[in-house]
């Protein structure tokens, strides 16, 4: 009798070391399906055309950390694993793929990779439902004043044209929808919506098979080379004031110089208008010859 109370509670133990053993690692749970799924074999990768490398700056690939958040998909039917794959591959190795139930994490990564790498780009993916999530982690840092370089919506169906979904924060945003998901309806009801300050783009295919088409990853891997190819300094803080470029000036001004203020200062000379430039002058009542003309003494 006493080995069997002790079998159980040696069983019953287990379990007990193995949660506080991956206690400590809780923030940075790696989903059931990372690398390899259902998609990989239903929706493989259509590989497409790389852009041309950039020729004028060194890339800053290092320092661009890319955090993607799946659909309420555990099986990964859509391949958006695959696409998390395939951006390693070329050359974008801190990128994180995350399910809707392990990225609760992120959002503290990407603040400790803002006080550590100066130079680091944040880059926000969501598919499907993914999209809502990624939306809520890009507000969240709004509030704390990070920005976010790239903000991409893949088959965001219940993304609606708000400015939620296109926060101030975000340098770039990339929108990308197809036909709505045959559980919501189609195309009668849900199916995403363009966005004012956005890159919009509707591709003719179904919900499930964005995160793997050709199209897709092209625009995708435009919008990151702009991001990774544009120096440190073109950088914007929140907060601080843009110049905005120059307007241009009609016909027949281009050559006239800028007006300028009267000085208020006494040692500075009054401003004496040229000759090329003639002032009209409003009209003046005639005066009268009779001193103190209209006054009563």
């Amino acid at each position: 009798m006493k080995r069997i109370v002790n079998w159980v509670t040696v069983t019953g133990f287990l379990p007990v070391l193995a949660f506080s053993s991956v206690s400590s690692r809780v923030e940075a749970l790696e989903p059931l399906v990372s690398h390899y799924g259902l998609g990989h074999l239903l929706h493989p990768i259509q590989q497409p055309e790389l852009p041309a490398a950039c020729a004028s700056c060194d890339c800053a690939r290092d320092h661009v950390y890319i955090f993607g958040v799946n659909g309420l998909n555990p099986l990964c039917t859509g391949n958006f694993n695959g696409l998390c794959d395939f951006l390693r591959s070329q050359g974008y190795k801190n990128t994180y793929f995350g399910q809707l139930y392990t990225s609760h994490w992120f959002g503290a990564k990407i603040r400790e990779i803002q006080g550590q790498d100066p130079k680091a780009r944040i880059v926000l993916i969501g598919f499907s439902l993914g999209t809502n999530y990624v939306r809520a982690i890009a507000n969240g840092l709004r509030s704390e004043g990070i920005r976010v370089d790239l903000l991409v919506y893949l088959a965001g169906d219940m993304i609606w044209n708000s400015p939620r979904s296109c926060p101030d924060n975000a340098s770039r945003i990339l929108n990308v929808n197809a036909h709505g998901l045959i559980l919501l309806g189609g195309d009668l009801f849900f199916k995403g919506a363009d966005l004012d300050k956005a890159r919009n783009e509707r591709l003719d295919a179904r919900h499930i098979l964005i995160p793997s088409r050709k199209a897709t990853l092209t625009m995708l891997l435009e919008e990151l080379n702009a991001i990774s190819c544009r120096p440190v300094q073109d950088r914007v803080e929140l907060g601080e004031p843009t110049d905005s470029p120059p307007k241009e000036l009609p016909v027949g001004f281009a050559n006239q110089p800028a007006a300028r203020e009267p000085s208020l200062s006494p040692s500075a000379p009054p401003t004496v208008p040229s000759a090329a430039t003639p002032q009209s002058r409003p009209p003046q009542p005639p005066r009268s010859r009779i001193p103190f003309a209209g006054t009563r003494r």
